[in-house]
């Protein structure tokens, strides 16, 4: 029987997204393979743990929970802007998952899971210790990273994934060292980071990572530029710039997070149904008062 390893991490604040992006990746798993979730935290509250093993034990016949808590100070030192320290959590891959295991999916928690991970488990990783999509534009790695730190060598063709879904090659990961190496290079220059362990993660593997059907990471919005993936045959949606569960998210992709929602039971029957008309109500106002304001604006001649 395949197990299909995968790790997300959060802090409490995101108990409730993290519980709908694992609901939607169990929801669509093969009933066949057992599910092995490992979400590292730096402390759920009992209510939100109850919360998401109730949702989570229901969404697959073979799925095992396992929680790990992490203390952040032993990241001590390094800057991680406005994100949670609960990021780098991903650094800890080796020391959570023994030898035997080929393979980790990570996923952060802004994604909706629309198809089967199992066709993950059948690909050949060769030598890469990761295999990810492409993050935006071909000038990422020289705008985020080489143009940084000259001294790290990259082929023209090396690109800037995004390390918000990766399928890791947990043998070569270790091989290469990858996590200490990461590591080491955020305590230096953490501070120099736009997007800190990604950042890292793409100054130490500077272009040898695998490509990942870009389907696995349909990356739905960047800041300051309109909606751009297309949705069809969708793996994985990935709201990587404002996040489809606040007020202001306008984007038509807003209806997959809001069915994963609803899917998921974190509010049940009719709590959930008001819950997400409150959400709609709120994202429909903000699009509609933008509109209008526009539009008076247009008249005004400003």
């Amino acid at each position: 029987m395949t197990t299909l390893h995968v790790m997300m991490c959060a802090n409490d604040g995101y108990a409730m997204p993290l519980t709908v992006a694992a609901h939607s990746l169990l929801h669509h798993a093969d009933r066949g393979a057992r599910v092995e979730l490992h979400v590292v935290t730096d402390g759920f509250s009992p209510d939100n743990t109850a919360r998401a093993e109730r949702c989570l034990r229901a969404a697959h016949p073979q799925v095992e929970i396992v929680w790990h808590r992490k203390d952040p100070r032993a990241f001590e030192g390094i800057r991680v802007g406005r994100y949670s320290v609960a990021a780098l959590f991903r650094l800890l891959l080796p020391e959570l998952f023994p030898d035997h295991v080929d393979r980790v999916l990570y996923l952060d928690c802004d994604i909706v899971v629309e198809r089967d991970i199992s066709e993950l488990w059948r690909l050949d990783l060769g030598d890469r210790a990761v295999w990810a999509v492409q993050n935006g534009t071909d000038d990422d790695l020289q705008n985020y990273v080489l143009s940084k730190f000259p001294e790290i060598q990259a082929g023209p063709e090396a690109r800037y994934f995004n390390s918000g879904v990766i399928l890791v090659n947990m043998a070569e990961w270790r091989r290469q060292r990858v996590s200490e190496r990461t590591r080491d290079f955020l305590q230096r220059h953490s501070d120099r980071l736009i997007f800190p362990d990604q950042d890292a993660l793409n100054a130490v593997l500077a272009g040898h990572w695998g490509r990942l059907h870009p389907h696995w990471n349909k990356q739905i919005l960047r800041a300051h530029q309109p909606e751009q993936a297309a949705f069809d045959d969708p793996g994985i949606l990935h709201y990587t710039s404002r996040k489809p569960w606040t007020p202001d998210y306008m984007q038509r992709a807003k209806w997959a997070w809001h069915r994963a929602y609803l899917r998921s039971g974190w509010d049940r029957g009719a709590a959930g149904y008001a819950a997400m008309a409150r959400l709609y109500g709120g994202q429909l106002w903000r699009h509609n008062s933008r509109r209008v304001g526009g539009r008076v604006r247009r008249l005004l001649g400003r």
